[in-house]
C-alpha cells in the first residue's frame, strides 16, 4: 500500500508506515506528519539519502505549536530514525524539549467555598427535592475533602469505605494506581449519616452515588458537572479567562483547592514542603512530588499571596517535566 509520499525518503516512509499498520499501530498521526515533513522536503528541494537533526530541527522550529507537540512530534521521527539506520541510512534525531506544564487552575475562595456548599445543601429542582440532591452535596464534600477525582468519587462503591477506620480505597484511578485516602473524623461521620439515609431511602445500594435512572450503576461525572454548573452561577463565581491555558472553576478544581489548602496548612503548622510533598503526592495518586507542583499553579487574584508562600518555598525544588502529546 502506497501513502502518497513523494520525496526522497517516500519509499521508506511508505514502509515505515506499513510496518506500523501491520504491527496494530494507530498509523494516522505518524502517517500525517511524515505527510507535511515529505512536502517540506519537496519545497526545500532535498534529494540526498541522509536525515541529519538539523534537518527535522529547520522544519520543526517555526511552526507555532506548543512545547509538549514538538516532543511528540519528535518521538514521532525517532522511530523513523531508527527504522533507518536498520536499512543503513544516515540519519539522526533533535533531542525532545523539556516542557513546563502551563495549566493553570482555578483555586476557589473561602467565601466562595461557603456559597457553594450552602447552595448544594438546599439545592432544589423545581419544587421538590430530587436525587441528586440527596447524593451531590456529599459527592462534592468527597472531592473537597479528600482530594479525589470526580471519576474516582463517582466509582466509590460502599466496600471501599471503612468507616470505622475512616479511610478510602480508590480502586479506579488514573493509570490504573490504587491507594488509601485517609478522610477527616467530620466528613467520616457526615458519611456514617449519608448511609443511614440512603438506606432508609432504599437508594445507593452498591455505590455510594448511584445513577437515578440506572440503579446498580454510578452516577455520571458529566452529570455532577452539570449540576455543579447550576451551583456555581447560582452562587455567582464568574469567571474570566486571561490565558487560554487557564481552567476556569469546575469540579476539578477543588482537587487543586484542597491541595493548596494542604500546603498552607502544613506551613502554618511549621512543616517543610520538602517534606510534605511526597506524602502529598502519594495521597493524590501523583508519580511523585514533581507532579504536584502544577496543583500549586494559579493566578486567581484571591491568592496571590498564597502563591508567593507556594514560589518562596518551592523554588527549584522540583526537576522539569517532559509532556508527551500521545
Amino acid at each position: 500500500m502506497k501513502y502518497g509520499y513523494a520525496s526522497v525518503f517516500s519509499p521508506e516512509m511508505d514502509n515505515y508506515v506499513k510496518l506500523l499498520a501491520e504491527a496494530g499501530r494507530n498509523i494516522n498521526k505518524t502517517r500525517n506528519l511524515l505527510r507535511r515533513f515529505d512536502q517540506y522536503l519537496l519545497e526545500k528541494q532535498w534529494n540526498q539519502k541522509i536525515l541529519p537533526a538539523q534537518l527535522i530541527s529547520d522544519w520543526l522550529n517555526p511552526q507555532n505549536i506548543r512545547v509538549s507537540t514538538k516532543s511528540f512530534n519528535i518521538s514521532v521521527f525517532k522511530g523513523f530514525v531508527k527504522y533507518l539506520r536498520s536499512i543503513d541510512i544516515s540519519a539522526n534525531c533533535p533531542e525532545r524539549p523539556k516542557a513546563h506544564s502551563n495549566y493553570v487552575a482555578y483555586i476557589f475562595s473561602d467565601d466562595e467555598l461557603t456559597r457553594i456548599f450552602s447552595l448544594a445543601d438546599n439545592y432544589e429542582d423545581g419544587k421538590r427535592f430530587t436525587h441528586r440532591a440527596f447524593t451531590f452535596p456529599i459527592l462534592l464534600r468527597i472531592l473537597y475533602g479528600c482530594g479525589l477525582r470526580a471519576g474516582e468519587a463517582c466509582s466509590l462503591k460502599w466496600s471501599d469505605v471503612n468507616l470505622d477506620q475512616g479511610v478510602i480505597t480508590v480502586r479506579y484511578a488514573k493509570n490504573q494506581k490504587q491507594r488509601f485516602v485517609p478522610m477527616s473524623a467530620s466528613l467520616t461521620n457526615i458519611l456514617r449519616d449519608y448511609r443511614k439515609m440512603v438506606r432508609r431511602e432504599k437508594i445507593c445500594v452498591d455505590y455510594l452515588f448511584e445513577s437515578k435512572f440506572n440503579p446498580g450503576t454510578p452516577t455520571q461525572v458529566k452529570s455532577f458537572y452539570d449540576w455543579f454548573s447550576v451551583i456555581l452561577q447560582k452562587a455567582g463565581v464568574e469567571y474570566t479567562k486571561s490565558d487560554p491555558n487557564e481552567r476556569g472553576p469546575c469540579p476539578h478544581c477543588l482537587r487543586h483547592t484542597f491541595v493548596m489548602k494542604s500546603f498552607l496548612k502544613s506551613e502554618d503548622e511549621g512543616r517543610r514542603f520538602e517534606d510534605t510533598a511526597p506524602f502529598l503526592a502519594a495521597y493524590l495518586g501523583h508519580d511523585g512530588p514533581r507532579y504536584t507542583e502544577a496543583y500549586l499553579s494559579s493566578n486567581h487574584s484571591l491568592y496571590i499571596q498564597s502563591h508567593q508562600r507556594v514560589n518562596a518555598v518551592i523554588g527549584n525544588l522540583f526537576p522539569e517535566v517532559c509532556f508527551d502529546e500521545e
